[in-house]
């Protein structure tokens, strides 16, 4: 599994001098931009073992930019050309299971706040396409920043302004063109349709072992709790509901996130 590989590796790059780590970084940065493309197992594999050998070739006095060249984005590219693509089924697959969780999680966030809930598949069909956009446009910004071709100040302001920018084409999207093929769903509906989606996390959660699914299975389940809630509990309550819980959640998320990646590094 990928995670597999990323923890062994990040374990190897402490074993690694200032500058060599920096060169790897470098290559990781890049490859991200590219990552969507390509198997994450086999770059995950091919990126581990290029640590251990540079480790290696550490101990005898080799610095990462006479092993690797002076340009860690044309070793990289060199890497890719090697490695097979992925096929379409492949891609459309990942694609698929981002929308599965982005397009579940906007839900329940839907589920939490919006009373009575209305489905806006177009909406959903929007927010994963700007996902996806605005990640790739992520990855290439910071790769730029982790090569020194652009500050970190500007890079952040840019990251900042760009999310602004996706949220409210999702925003104007929902309210002037959300409305067609909107489907208004009664309480009871809602409640079954969020536990769908919270029993789907938990599987991919299973099945996956990845603590980041794990962390977005916790969440979940908080805003499963709020919106049941405020659909119990009269209007003063709901609304401060509506904040708590989900800033809990917000906290359970990050805590889970953290515990999990100590207990794996133990």
């Amino acid at each position: 599994m990928i995670e597999d590989y990323t923890e062994k590796m990040s374990a190897e790059l402490l074993h690694l001098n200032k500058d060599n780590q920096a060169y790897m970084k470098k290559m990781i940065a890049y490859i991200g931009v590219k990552s969507y493309f390509y198997d994450d197992e086999l770059l995950g594999e091919q990126l581990y073992n290029m640590v251990c050998d540079l480790k290696v070739a550490e101990k005898e006095g080799i610095r990462a930019v006479d092993y690797f060249g002076k340009d860690p984005r044309a070793m990289v590219d060199q890497i890719l050309s090697e490695l097979p693509r992925r096929s379409l089924g492949s891609y459309a697959g990942l694609v698929f299971i981002l929308g599965v969780i982005l397009v579940g999680m906007r839900y329940l966030m839907d589920f939490t706040w919006m009373m009575p809930l209305t489905i806006q598949p177009l909406t959903y069909v929007v927010f994963l396409l700007n996902f996806l956009i605005f990640s790739q446009f992520i990855l290439w910004l910071w790769s730029k920043q982790s090569y020194g071709e652009m500050k970190w100040p500007r890079a952040m302001f840019i990251s900042v302004i760009s999310l602004m920018v996706i949220l409210n084409i999702v925003r104007l999207f929902s309210i002037y063109f959300g409305q067609i093929g909107s489907l208004l769903l009664s309480d009871g509906w809602a409640i079954f349709l969020a536990v769908l989606v919270l029993l789907g996390f938990a599987v991919m959660a299973y099945r996956s072992r990845d603590r980041l699914m794990t962390s977005l299975l916790v969440m979940g389940m908080t805003f499963l709790v709020t919106g049941c809630c405020v659909r119990f509990v009269n209007p003063g309550t709901a609304n401060v509901l509506r904040w708590l819980l989900p800033l809990i959640g917000l906290v359970l998320f990050l805590l889970v996130f953290r515990l999990q990646r100590k207990g794996e590094a133990i």
